[in-house]
């Protein structure tokens, strides 16, 4: 995962690749909002958003060495969530529904096979 400098904010979290410890991103980032101005519908909104950005790097029968990277990143003006892992090939309808709910609920997504980037804004 690429780091630059970390800071007192940011949160680097890896855990195995199976969608029963996507739980632990879910709580570090619900920890990690409550530093934040997000009312508790946004604060779900992220959840539901990096769960749906893993849903491409997590399965059942995934390799048990294949590790799955969150950074957490709070910015005075914004909170910026990062996933790396190897993909696992989910159908391309489920990639389409889970890409659009994450554009849906947040303010900037990008996916590279193999990276997601995803930034919520704090309202001014």
């Amino acid at each position: 995962m690429p780091t630059t400098s970390l800071k007192s904010r940011d949160v680097l979290l890896s855990v195995p690749a199976r969608p029963d410890y996507l739980v632990i991103a879910r709580l570090a980032l619900s920890a990690l909002c409550r530093l934040t101005p997000l009312g508790h519908a946004e604060v779900a909104d992220l959840k539901l958003a990096i769960t749906e950005a893993a849903a491409g790097f997590v399965a059942d029968d995934h390799d048990a060495g294949a590790v799955l990277g969150f950074e957490f990143r709070l910015r005075d003006d914004r909170i910026e969530m990062e996933l790396d892992g190897a993909p696992v090939g989910a159908p391309a309808d489920e990639q389409e529904l889970s890409r659009a709910i994450v554009e849906a609920t947040v303010d900037e997504f990008q996916f590279d096979g193999r990276h997601a980037m995803l930034v919520k804004r704090f309202a001014a």
